[in-house]
């Protein structure tokens, strides 16, 4: 995790690239005679109610994200408080807003949490890939249930004919991917010890890997025997993305579009968010530059709605996460300084390092 020329010039590419991605998007949804776009957007009768709706629901997912990881770290009994989820999130929120990838807060995480304990680091790091998963796992299941119950209801726009059609398609794609990983975890959690333990044996012999590998395996096992954590877990992650799908909801009414009809209804961010959310997360762009901006785009098109309406809102969206990343960074600046003077050092040290 170290800086090198290698990897700052990597990282150098993937900041250029993603601006660039950005400056295309906005060129292409910017407008034209006959075709409204960015630039008619009413810039002047800026929704002002509406970011600070959008900031404060943003400020609750974090919350709930840390809460949820604190529950993770200390299902697998390790010394943590909830004091240093918060710190350590708040870094974590910090570099996934900043670095490239959405993902890089959490290596970030995984290290300081590991140095603290040298002696269980595979399941130290094993708690953030369990945080993102349980979070990927909430995304799929909130689309599925609640996309579907507005469905059954009769949402207009999700049974529409012809325009409700990929709306339908999504609901079913996450139902199918939360039921597959549903099913995982009920395999873990009902094997018989005698076969946990097998199957423990064979991956310690793999060579130079087996005892991480066998150490990981061990806490998907305990994460198997605490389905009330996971529940609970499943219940924040629900919480959050009510609170995501809410912020994004107002975020693209912070600028009043000519046309409403443009603009997707509730349920229909419910449906299309986590697939754009999923997108922005396998893109190593800073944030997903550029390429969620594309994302959420192509999904208000896909759905009948303005392609330029989506990007604003993704947009508008992006600088509530700036702001709220550099206050968590220099709110995690604050509560290390009330840190004792050697750990203080001690996690400036490794700041730097992974700097």
């Amino acid at each position: 995790m170290t800086s090198s020329r290698p990897a700052i010039l990597k990282s150098a590419v993937k900041y250029v690239l993603g601006i660039l991605l950005l400056a295309l998007v906005i060129y292409f949804n910017w407008g034209s005679p006959g075709k409204p776009g960015l630039k008619d957007l009413d810039y002047a009768n800026m929704q002002v109610h509406n970011l600070a709706l959008a900031t404060l629901l943003y400020v609750g997912i974090l919350v709930l994200q840390y809460i949820r990881w604190y529950l993770l770290v200390r299902a697998l009994d390790l010394p943590f408080r909830l004091r240093d989820a918060f710190r350590l999130g708040m870094v974590g929120t910090f570099y996934n807003t900043f670095l490239p990838g959405s993902v890089g807060g959490d290596f970030v995480k995984a290290y300081f949490i590991a140095k603290g304990e040298p002696q269980r680091k595979a399941s130290a790091v094993a708690t953030v890939v369990a945080d993102r998963l349980l979070g990927l796992f909430g995304l799929l299941l909130f689309g599925a249930a609640v996309g579907g119950g507005f469905w059954l209801a009769g949402d207009a726009a999700i049974n529409s004919p012809e325009k409700g059609f990929p709306l339908r398609v999504i609901i079913v794609v996450c139902a199918v991917l939360a039921a597959i990983g549903a099913l995982m975890y009920a395999v873990v959690a009902l094997l018989p010890d005698r076969r946990r333990q097998r199957f423990a044996e064979q991956l310690a012999k793999v060579r130079r890997v087996g005892g991480t590998l066998s150490e990981l395996w061990f806490t998907a096992v305990q994460y198997g025997k605490r389905p009330g954590v996971i529940l609970q877990g499943v219940a924040l992650s629900a919480g959050a993305h009510t609170l995501m799908m809410l912020s994004f909801d107002r975020a693209v009414n912070i600028f009043p579009a000519r046309d409403p009809n443009s603009i997707a209804t509730l349920p229909e961010h419910i449906v299309i968010l986590p697939i754009g959310y999923i997108f922005q997360a396998l893109v190593p762009l800073p944030g997903g530059l550029g390429f969620s901006e594309l994302s959420f785009g192509g999904l208000y098109e896909l759905i009948g709605r303005g392609g330029p309406e989506g990007v604003a809102g993704r947009l508008s969206l992006r600088l509530v996460e700036w702001s709220l990343g550099l206050i968590c960074y220099i709110a995690y600046l604050r509560m290390k300084a009330e840190l004792p003077a050697s750990e203080a050092k001690t996690d400036a040290d490794d700041a730097e390092k992974i700097e």
